[in-house]
């Protein structure tokens, strides 16, 4: 498909097929309100094309399957009433992400968080309909999530209070442990959730945050009914949702914020019913939501003409420039669109706008403006946010209070190297450097501790050791281990044998240039060459039979320049 049928009128781009994210929370959201999708087939054969050989599912085909992808894609196809493939083996995965500590990891071998003890819980709960595993060592991890101001924090010993994290808490126990005493100081958390609520009656966040917003309502509204209890100002908290909701079609998520998404459809919706003030006209929210559902299935979050991401349009930056277009009006536009994924409320990029920001998409818009000369993000705003972000392990996830991985973790450092920032002066480099090392095995480095070395997770390694100052240990490390996932065919394969693909290709040749390693062009090329089956892009292994889209197109066309590679991850 030629690269201008993914722009959107908004400016920016999308990578076509629908967003997992977008499809469950409009489902939700028109189950709530007593209708479906205007083809359930088709958005139920859109979800369960995600779901992978171990029964799990993932954000996109072909990715690692994930808690947060999994609960979302078997609860919408509840919603639609659908069986849920392979649940033996689903379960069975399920239980590999429980923690011996007893809370539950976004992927196997990773460390345990709020967000995935959330979905595990209520996966266990309400998709496979078993008891909970680990009931003991999963109550103290629970428990473990309160902090001295009687919130809940992301993980025991978190050092930061989100409304989230106490949603996400309250919610597992429920799933967990049904109507039992929670094993919390009640009183201090329900004071610290009642001092979010704001004067206007919405909530924000935490304690830094200033304006009310509706996915905070949400969450705060939803976590006191978990814990027995309502806003103190509960009709101040329903007017104030009421006013979010626009003239002529859905809600918006902030005062004076101009577009509706579906997130703030379903915090709107899934708030006010909790309240007991159901919406007195669902007919706007019904209507915005037809208009977010694409023909082949599944929703984006605004009108699909309309619903640009950043990634996308990070990509087409990137080729603009590639080809000497970065000055052009649509690279102009493209450029203006990412300074606007930068809202205000958020510290980083927002995959999309109005949803919550994204590590990788930050790196991406950074890489893509300094690419095309465009005027660069707010660096302080960034800066601060990552210093947020940072684990306890020292090492990153995609977004606020995930567990971390290596792929999130050495985007932190390209970010802050992209906007001229020594990672040494903003993060704690020593612990970073502590959970990098903490992700080395025999033969090269994984995504996370305990997994298998792959290439792309190797490069990312050793990309971060040259950015903590380890320049000469990473350059000799990149010359013993890279050789390994070379391939015949060209390229570099995600392990020590298999087909060389373009995200293992692009992290190798990436490190290399980064070390002033030798790149062997002529082997790349055999490679780049084999992933142009249509002429049209760029596909994402020699087995692929079309053009990946916005973002294999991007790394193949900066692959097969003259230019440095930007760093960019997946």
């Amino acid at each position: 498909m030629p690269l201008d049928a993914y722009r959107t009128a908004d400016g920016g781009a999308r990578q076509g097929p629908a967003d997992l994210w977008c499809t469950y929370a409009a489902v939700r959201t028109l189950t709530w309100l007593g209708a479906a999708p205007a083809d359930p087939e088709a958005t139920a054969a859109f979800l369960r094309g995600r779901q992978n050989a171990d029964g799990a599912f993932a954000w996109q085909k072909g990715l690692p399957s994930d808690v947060w992808a999994t609960y979302y894609c078997t609860q919408a196809l509840s919603d639609l009433g659908g069986e849920i493939p392979r649940r033996g083996e689903l379960a069975d995965w399920l239980a590999r992400t429980q923690h011996p500590t007893g809370g539950f990891a976004m992927t196997p071998g990773q460390r345990p968080d709020v967000w995935a003890t959330y979905y595990a819980t209520r996966l266990w709960d309400e998709i496979l309909r078993r008891p909970v595993p680990g009931p003991r060592a999963l109550r103290r991890w629970l428990a473990g999530l309160q902090r001295e101001d009687g919130a809940l924090g992301w993980y025991p010993g978190a050092p930061d209070s989100d409304v989230r994290a106490c949603y996400y808490g309250a919610l597992a126990w429920r799933a967990a442990f049904a109507d039992r005493a929670v094993p919390w100081r009640r009183t201090d958390l329900l004071g610290w959730l009642g001092e979010r609520q704001r004067p206007d009656g919405g909530y924000v966040f935490d304690t830094a945050s200033t304006a009310s917003c509706l996915w905070a309502t949400f969450r705060a509204v939803r976590a006191l009914d978990a814990l027995g209890a309502r806003p103190a100002r509960a009709a101040d908290c329903a007017r104030w949702i009421s006013a979010r909701q626009t003239a002529t079609a859905s809600f918006t998520r902030w005062e004076g914020y101009p577009d509706p998404d579906v997130w703030a459809a379903f915090s709107a919706v899934g708030a006010a019913q909790t309240l007991g003030h159901p919406l007195p006209d669902a007919a706007p929210v019904l209507a915005f939501l037809k208009e977010c559902e694409l023909p082949e299935g599944g929703f984006t979050y605004r009108r699909v003409e309309a619903a640009g991401d950043s990634l996308a349009t990070s990509a087409l930056l990137l080729v603009d420039a590639a080809a000497g277009g970065a000055d052009t009006p649509r690279a102009r536009e493209r450029a203006r669109w990412l300074h606007a994924a930068h809202l205000p409320y958020e510290g980083g990029v927002m995959y999309m706008p109005g949803r919550g920001a994204e590590i990788r998409c930050t790196l991406w818009a950074v890489g893509a403006l300094a690419a095309a000369g465009r005027p660069a993000l707010d660096g302080d705003r960034i800066a601060a946010w990552l210093r947020r972000l940072q684990n306890r392990d020292g090492g990153f996830g995609y977004w606020h209070g995930r567990a971390s991985d290596m792929v999130a973790t050495v985007s932190a450092l390209e970010i802050l190297a992209g906007l001229g920032r020594r990672p040494q002066e903003v993060l704690d480099a020593t612990r970073l450097a502590d959970f990098v090392e903490a992700c080395r095995g025999a033969g090269g480095y994984g995504q996370v501790p305990g997994a298998a070395p792959t290439c792309a997770a190797t490069a990312q390694a050793l990309r971060a050791r040259h950015l903590l100052g380890e320049r000469d240990e990473a350059r000799r490390l990149a010359a013993d281990t890279l050789p390994g996932y070379a391939s015949r065919l060209g390229g570099y394969t995600a392990g020590r044998r298999g087909v060389p693909d373009l995200v293992s290709t692009y992290q190798a040749v990436l490190t290399r240039q980064v070390l002033e390693l030798p790149v062997d062009t002529a082997d790349l090329g055999r490679l780049l060459d084999r992933l142009r089956p249509d002429g049209e892009g760029y596909a994402w292994s020699p087995l692929g039979r079309r053009s990946g889209g916005p973002l294999a197109t991007a790394l193949g066309t900066l692959l097969n320049g003259p230019d440095p590679l930007v760093p960019l991850n997946l």
